[in-house]
């Protein structure tokens, strides 16, 4: 049967099956009874003011409201011959049953006002089956985080690695799920890099499951991260802020240029506007946001050199005579060791890491009729930097800058169909751009030769000019098309099915300019079929299904659900991997069926625990399949090819957790899991003999890494009450992530003896045993607010190296341990209101006491501050002896090195008006 037809008659059976929800609604369900007898009262009203949602209590005083935006909501409940009862500030997450239980008193003729109730978040959640963290915007903008990605890394289970990459539960970084409303946004090159964001202030909802998630989650081993945006509402709202700062630290003789404190070096300036259309303000509402920032950053060079300077370290010949006992004069020639360093440059003090940003989401909310609502967002994000590259500290205009675009565009379609079923159906566009280069024309006269750099002082040290020649232009477009459909069949059972196809386009350009005036007379790019220049343009297409039962009883709750994902590469192989450039086969299409559970139910009034099972899959990175797609063995060097053929990586996760109200505002959560990791990507080297008999090396990806997670999160929390103004949130991970050694060379096959390299498990990079989270905040008033965030956690593992004067050697891979990291946060605020304006004056402090944190250590000494290794003698004494010339640096400014360092302290001041 052809493989359409096939996926085709696999969505007619889910939907004839049952039906889906799209993660970005609630429910409420509840019931009502009498509050002199407890008989359930049949027939009650329950509506949300000011909006359609609504329905009607059974025989049983039963009801449940589906398909309910996050946010919170005021809930009545309205019977005849009752009082009128509100259930004020009720809290509506996505994915999440909401709890009301009416307590109705009848109607005296002396008492006709309605009764309030302010309703509490509960601390407990009763449908909770997997690990999952819900910060609402409220949380956000209370805490001292400037991105959504800084709120993900104070959350348990979450750590950052060295180069600042977010792992959920020891996974790598690409194994994180990122949603927009729903819809994916993540980076095709990376599988799921995240390819466009949105800013803080644009965020209603921040869901992170980072356990077994259920089947309506797919192409994710690790965790989801789930955004859901902002409406506009019924009347015109809008916020301006604007702050600004800089770094202030006392590690000058780390950091240069540190003691000079520039108030606007750091700025950022966001808003929002929202409300109804005025031509249709009953039916269309929009919503605004929009963010700028430009910062200086906090690693800077000097531009000593500009990159069309010349540098000689050959010395010369001098020619000169000597008068010999025959009075003849013979002549002679000596070794002039004198160097020749142009410095072109004009001295200044120059950022190494600047960058700007901005970001725009427009988002309209139209309501065609009650049961059918039409949602359309657009986000535009832009974005330039430069990264800190230490030896070109003194020639920093021929280092690289980047660049990237971003797009997405997506329509969403709601319809209720009946109280208990609706559908959504949506459709998206993402668009990426991402360019790296010196400059952007490759033919722009400022690339300079590479020839006017000769000879070498010895060892590494700063470069003296020049420009760095490569180029990378990356283009993405995905289709994305998602249908999902959710029916409440009873009070029991929510029955959900759904699927998702989509189509990418990935195209990619890499090359190297020419330039060494011997070949090449000026900046050159030669055509594709040179191995300096790559070029692919391929369409990988994905689909995915599933179906899941959630069942919820008054003593258990059941997620139960199963997946299936179909992934075609569409594109060629190598068939043997010792003949990289013999015969070609089409890769295969990839089928994965992932089934899931996931069980709660009550121990006390107020214990909960769950366990929940999965199976999890995603392909690698699509950037992994395709490279150097034409497999082009060049003359000389190591090549890395791609494998379109790889198969998805696998990993089945186990959790089983416990939640338990201690008091009426602390609760506590303890969760055990275990990831077991197949089929990793990595790069496997390979020795084989060519067609011409040469004995070559290449690389190339393969699923060959294994990989195991098992921990434990401790989560304590206390929540702000009238009584205590005093909350606090601690989260502590112990977990060890193993895996193996992922060097390169880690995985060598000789294809002549027939003998691989055995795997060796290690700790992998990002692996921190031990991570403590504190967030405590302080809210003595309505009007001021404190809000703090600690962090201690272990160090990264790094593979030591022992230098000797005669020997070197390696110790086993990632068998030691860098120094603690830790740092404290804080974030002030004081709020009044002035002429219908709410104003806020705020203070953000990054790192308060100014703590040096190592993320990379030189590998003999474990430490970024010092390291015993040094040049051969030769190459010592030659340096030396110029030491105090002008373009030349000593090795001890070389081995200080400010960007093996996490950021200084940096201070920001600023003020928001809300209306």
């Amino acid at each position: 049967m052809n493989t359409l037809w096939q996926r085709i008659l696999f969505v007619l059976i889910l939907l004839l099956a049952g039906n889906l929800i799209a993660g970005n609604t609630g429910k409420i369900a509840g019931t009502v009874v009498d509050a002199n007898t407890g008989e359930p009262v049949p027939g009650a009203n329950i509506i949300l003011s000011g909006t359609y949602y609504g329905a009607s209590s059974d025989i049983n005083g039963e009801f449940f409201i589906i398909n309910i935006p996050p946010g919170k909501y005021d809930v009545e409940c309205i019977v005849i011959g009752y009082q009128k009862t509100i259930m004020k500030n009720v809290l509506v997450q996505s994915d999440q049953t909401t709890m009301l239980n009416f307590r109705i008193r009848e109607q005296t003729l002396d008492l006709d006002e309605a009764i309030e109730v302010v309703a509490e978040r509960a601390m407990v959640q009763k449908d909770l089956t997997s690990s999952k963290k819900v910060t609402t915007a409220e949380e956000i903008k209370s805490i001292p985080a400037e991105t959504f990605t800084q709120v993900l890394a104070t959350q348990a289970g979450v750590t950052r690695g060295a180069d600042g990459a977010l792992h959920i539960r020891g996974g790598r970084s690409n194994e994180i799920a990122y949603l927009m409303d729903g819809v994916s946004v993540a980076n095709p090159y990376n599988t799921n890099g995240l390819g466009t964001s949105v800013a803080n202030n644009a965020i209603q909802e921040l869901t992170v499951v980072s356990g077994a998630f259920n089947a309506e989650y797919g192409n994710a081993m690790s965790g989801v991260v789930n955004i859901t945006t902002k409406d506009g509402g019924k009347k015109f709202e809008g916020s301006l802020t604007g702050y600004t700062g800089d770094y202030v630290s006392a590690h000058d003789d780390i950091f240069l240029n540190i003691d000079q404190v520039k108030p606007f070096s750091n700025k950022t300036i966001e808003g929002t506007l929202s409300g109804p259309i005025p031509i249709a303000r009953d039916k269309v509402t929009f919503f605004f946001s929009g963010k700028y920032t430009d910062s200086e950053g906090y690693l800077y060079g000097v531009r000593e050199h500009d990159p069309a300077d010349s540098a000689n370290f050959q010395g010369r010949v001098e020619e000169y005579f000597v008068e010999t006992e025959e009075k003849v004069f013979e002549r002679r020639e000596r070794f002039i060791d004198e160097w020749y360093i142009e410095r072109g440059g004009d001295g200044k003090i120059v950022p190494m890491n600047p960058s700007w940003s901005y970001n725009m989401l427009g988002k309209l909310k139209i309501n065609l009729t009650p049961s059918l609502v039409l949602r359309i967002e657009s986000i535009y994000n832009r974005s330039w930097w430069k990264q800190y590259t230490h030896d070109y500290k003194y020639n920093p205009d021929g280092d690289y800058q980047y660049n990237t675009r971003s797009y997405h565009h997506a329509v969403k379609l709601m319809h209720s169909l009946s109280p208990s079923t609706y559908y959504e159906f949506r459709l998206a566009y993402n668009q990426r751009k991402y360019e790296q280069y010196v400059y952007k024309n490759p033919y722009d006269p400022r690339y300079v030769p590479t020839d006017k750099i000769v000879g070498s002082p010895g060892g590494r040290t700063f470069v003296f000019g020049g420009t760095r020649m490569d180029h990378v232009h990356q283009k993405s477009k995905s289709y994305i098309s998602k249908f999902d459909i959710t029916s409440q069949v009873n009070n029991r059972h929510q029955v959900k099915t759904g699927f998702e196809w989509r189509l990418h386009r990935l195209q990619n350009e890499t090359f190297t300019i020419l330039y060494d005036r011997i070949n090449y007379n000026s900046p050159t790019v030669l055509g594709l079929d040179s191995p300096t220049h790559d070029y692919y343009d391929r369409w990988p297409e994905e689909f995915s299904a599933y179906i899941q039962d959630k069942i919820e009883y008054e003593s258990m709750i059941i997620n139960v659900g199963v997946r299936y994902d179909y992934f075609n590469a569409k594109s060629k192989y190598a068939k043997d991997l010792l003949h990289p450039d013999g015969e070609l086969a089409e890769a295969t299409p990839k089928h994965m069926v992932s089934p899931r559970l996931g069980v709660s139910f009550p121990i006390t009034a107020k214990g909960i625990i769950h366990f929940s099972y999965g199976h999890f899959s995603q392909m690698p990175a699509f950037s992994a399949l395709y490279v150097n797609p034409d497999f082009e063995l060049p003359k000389s060097g190591v090549p890395t090819f791609g494998n379109a053929n790889l198969r998805p990586q696998k990993t089945v996760m186990y959790e089983i957790g416990l939640q338990q109200q201690l008091t009426n505002d602390i609760a506590i959560n303890i969760t055990g899991f275990y990831r077991d990791i197949r089929d990793l990507l990595t790069r496997q080297r390979i020795k084989f003999q060519s067609r011409e008999g040469d004995l070559r090396d290449y690389r190339v990806y393969v699923n060959q890494d294994y990989g195991n997670v098992k921990g434990i999160t401790l989560s304590l929390k206390k929540k702000i009450t009238k009584q205590t103004p005093v909350g606090f949130s601690l989260d502590y991970t112990y977990q060890v992530a193993e895996g193996n050694d992922n060097d390169t060379d880690a995985f060598f096959y000789n294809s002549l003896s027939g003998l691989a390299t055995i795997k060796e498990i290690v700790p992998l990079d990002w692996d921190q045993p031990h991570n403590l989270y504190a967030v405590v905040t302080v809210a003595p008033s309505d009007r001021f607010t404190t809000s703090i965030i600690g962090k201690i956690s272990s160090g990264y593992p790094y593979s030591p190296f022992i230098y000797n004067k005669d020997f070197n050697y390696d110790i086993k891979p990632n068998s030691d341990r860098k120094p603690l990291q830790r740092y404290v946060d804080i974030q002030s605020s004081y709020r009044f209101t002035v002429g219908g304006y709410h104003v806020t004056f705020f203070t953000k402090i990054y790192n308060l006491f100014d703590t040096l944190n190592e993320r990379y250590v030189y590998d003999d000494t474990g430490r970024a501050t010092y390291t015993f290794a040094n040049r051969s003698q030769e190459e010592t004494d030659t340096l030396i002896k110029h030491y105090g010339e002008p373009g030349v640096h000593e090795w001890t400014d070389y081995i200080n090195r400010p960007h093996y360092y996490t950021a200084p302290r940096e201070v920001r001041l600023g003020v928001t008006v809300e209306f």
